[in-house]
């Protein structure tokens, strides 16, 4: 129990840490975020997804890349592009930069278990 509330406030952290950077006129775009969230965890806790270096999803299962699951990792890894572009807009720098040090703080939040790339592209599970 104490595991999962850790995990939850760790996701809500880092949703306001994203939500922050989200402009008011986004609002569908972080309603689409939370919304999405439940199921993500759900397939990072049965290892089909992990979050890669550059702040995106990928699947690491055929498993669990069924039609709707495969929808549902496109849509939130094409939400975060379009956050990721709007913020690198903002503080002058590279989308990519801004996804790499999104997937630093991705990795600093997620659950015991899940899936990780470092930076030098090898996959890790997380441990403590």
């Amino acid at each position: 129990m104490k595991g999962k509330l850790r995990n939850t406030a760790a996701l809500l952290g880092g949703l306001f840490l994203l939500a922050v950077f989200v402009q008011a006129e986004s609002v569908e775009l972080k309603e689409r975020f939370l919304q999405r969230q439940p199921l993500l965890e759900k397939m990072k806790d049965q290892e089909w997804i992990g979050e890669n270096n550059l702040g995106f999803l990928v699947f690491l299962s055929e498993a669990g890349q069924n039609k709707e699951n495969t929808k549902i990792v496109n849509a939130e890894n094409q939400d975060r592009k379009t956050v990721y572009a709007e913020i690198a807009v903002k503080v002058n720098a590279s989308a990519e930069a801004v996804g790499k040090r999104r997937a630093v703080q991705i990795a600093a939040l997620a659950a015991v278990g899940h899936w990780l790339q470092d930076t030098d592209g090898n996959w890790y599970q997380k441990k403590q």
